[in-house]
């Protein structure tokens, strides 16, 4: 009886510590989740302690990385003002800093001598390379930005010609933060003319590490020769330097083995199928005058490549389809008939056709594949492309390549008007 008595004690002794561990185990399990929830500020910074750059800029100069970087001015304003905003106000919308180092990080580091601020990137728009740089290689810059916590690699890239820091001392007009401002001028041009593409870092990155090997990049430059740094000349209507884009770089490799102009880059772009919307001027009556005074508004166009091997090396088929409006004629035409409309078409993919074989001319010229057949090939002809890769002979196929373009393009609208206004006058 003693016996049963002290069993059934010692049963409910280990009820009881069971029950103490699953409690104790519920409140562990409660405060993990409680505190999963609440979000840490072990990193935190005081935004009272950063200099927040809206671009940065990068040259080789005495064998050291010479870096400038472009700080937003908070007594400013400047970061709230976005692309749009005017210029008023003494103070400047933004400060430079400009530093040396053997390495990118060595350079950023000593920034901090000359600072009170820490250079935080995470809000960069655009960077610019010096050509020098540009010619000398890359590579260690792409890294840099892949690797760095706080950098972004969706930043515009731009070459300059001369000195890379120059251009981020330029003051623009209609906006206060630059940086905002170079990239919704590289956007509106990749959306309205179509001569250049928009090169972010990490498409850059991506170019260059694909099959090609190759890859273009935007100039800026600065119009004038004086650098207008003063906030109270943005008040002047007319300023004599502005920052522009110019012509386009072609890197190979990593490095800048030349330019194409602004036309031939608009015959890339037709290559590459990279036309959003683009006007073309064209001679309205070609046979009888070679006066351009018509404008032809395309706004849809489509390229498609298909690689074919013919005799020992490929040619490309590239077929061009474009539709628009007329914007624009300077002679007098009925736009009722049917063969005045043809005939203009005809010309406007003339035009078009010309401007693509003179593109196509400089980049074989380059040897540098910024067309991307490479990729083209290796889809379409896995078989052959192995074998290339093998032979590591790609630039000689390249070189080697011939086009065969075709050009179809539609007028689908005239405007407001079927009559050009010389025509009225003459009626």
């Amino acid at each position: 009886m003693v016996q049963t008595e002290t069993k059934g004690l010692g049963l409910m002794s280990t009820g009881r510590k069971l029950g103490l561990k699953a409690r104790a185990a519920r409140c562990l399990v409660c405060t993990l989740v409680c505190t999963s929830m609440v979000t840490g500020c072990w990193d935190d910074r005081e935004l009272s302690e950063l200099g927040i750059t809206s671009g940065s800029a990068y040259d080789w100069e005495d064998n050291q990385w010479k870096a400038t970087y472009q700080v937003i001015n908070p007594s400013s304003g400047a970061s709230s003002m976005g692309g749009g905003g005017g210029g008023s106000g003494s103070s400047p919308p933004f400060l430079t800093f400009t530093v040396k180092g053997n390495t990118i990080m060595d350079a950023i580091d000593r920034s901090n001598l000359t600072s009170t601020r820490e250079m935080f990137f995470s809000h960069s728009r655009v960077t610019v390379i010096g050509e020098k740089l540009a010619r000398r290689g890359i590579n260690q810059l792409i890294d840099f930005f892949l690797r760095k916590q706080d950098a972004r690699e969706t930043v515009y890239v731009f070459i300059a010609k001369g000195n890379a820091g120059d251009i981020l001392n330029q003051l623009m007009q209609l906006t206060k933060n630059q940086g905002a401002g170079i990239q919704l001028m590289i956007e509106q041009e990749a959306r309205l003319t179509s001569y250049f593409p928009g090169v972010r870092l990490f498409q850059l990155a991506m170019a260059l590490s694909s099959e090609s090997g190759s890859a273009v990049i935007p100039e800026i430059l600065l119009t004038g020769d004086e650098i207008m740094d003063e906030t109270s000349e943005t008040g002047r209507t007319d300023l004599p330097s502005r920052l522009a884009l110019g012509r386009l770089g072609v890197l190979k490799g990593d490095r800048l083995v030349g330019w194409l102009s602004q036309q031939e880059a608009f015959g890339l772009s037709f290559l590459t199928n990279k036309i959003n919307q683009a006007s073309l001027s064209f001679p309205t009556q070609p046979e009888t005058s070679a006066k351009i005074d018509g404008s032809f508004l395309l706004q849809h166009a489509s390229t498609k490549i298909r690689p074919v091997w013919e005799n020992d090396h490929y040619v490309m088929d590239v077929s061009i389809t474009g539709s628009g409006v007329i914007t624009e004629i300077g002679s007098p035409m009925d736009l009722n008939n049917r063969a005045s409309i043809a005939q203009m078409e005809r010309t406007i993919g003339e035009n078009i056709l010309e401007t693509v074989k003179q593109s196509w001319v400089s980049v074989k010229r380059l040897n540098a594949d910024v067309t991307g057949f490479a990729m083209t090939i290796h889809r379409s002809d896995r078989k052959r492309w192995k074998q290339i890769e093998a032979d590591k002979s790609w630039d000689e196929v390249f070189g080697n390549i011939e086009i065969r373009p075709r050009i179809h393009v539609s007028i689908e609208r005239m405007g407001l008007s079927n009559k050009s206004f010389k025509t009225v006058q003459q009626d």
